[in-house]
């Protein structure tokens, strides 16, 4: 009988190790594109959803990437745009986000990947939300708020998910901080 289950256990685990193993760079693949839509998103650059490689395409024509201090940024190549690749803990475990700046104003905004509360915490993922945040100020910090109308550098807190909310303006104000420090200041010269 403790033979019988060993061998399940060796066979089972064997199989889950080959299925992982094969299916490990599909994942990453996708992941990858998934990172190329948002950045496309966040410039407004059109693109067929159901083309991965259309997607690659346009994402090679039209975007360039530069590691600047340990600051992912990306450069739409046609306007001279600039977003940064932010990420930081969640209530539930990571977040990162795409923002695109003009200046000092959010002109785009795009969650990439997070494990927060569904219902609650993952509505930082409704487009609603996201959309919010074109047009705010950040190069003094972004707040969140949790009643009343947001201001130029507040934004709205989500019901049910303050906690998510107070990772966000965590990671937004971390982000921006550095940016403005190290970015900003470098094009500046």
């Amino acid at each position: 009988m403790i033979g019988l289950l060993l061998i399940m256990a060796i066979v089972c685990s064997s199989a889950l190790s080959f299925v992982n193993y094969k299916t490990a760079p599909i994942i990453q693949k996708n992941r990858e594109i998934t990172q190329m839509r948002r950045v496309l998103e966040v410039f407004g650059i059109p693109y067929d959803i159901n083309n991965s490689d259309g997607i690659i395409a346009q994402y090679k024509q039209h975007i360039e990437e530069h590691e600047v201090q340990d600051i992912h940024l990306f450069y739409e190549k046609e306007s001279d745009a600039t977003a940064v690749s932010l990420s930081g803990g969640g209530f539930q475990g990571l977040i990162s986000l795409i923002v695109a700046l003009d200046g000092d104003t959010i002109s785009g905004f795009k969650i990439v990947s997070q494990k927060e509360t569904p219902g609650l915490g993952a509505r930082i993922t409704e487009e609603s939300f996201q959309n919010s945040f074109i047009g705010k100020l950040v190069s003094e910090g972004i707040s969140m708020i949790k009643l009343g109308e947001a201001g130029t550098e507040e934004f709205n807190a989500i019901t049910g998910a303050t906690e998510t909310s107070r990772a966000l303006e965590r990671i937004l104000n971390k982000g921006f901080k550095r940016y403005f420090q190290v970015v900003k200041s470098k094009e500046d010269k």
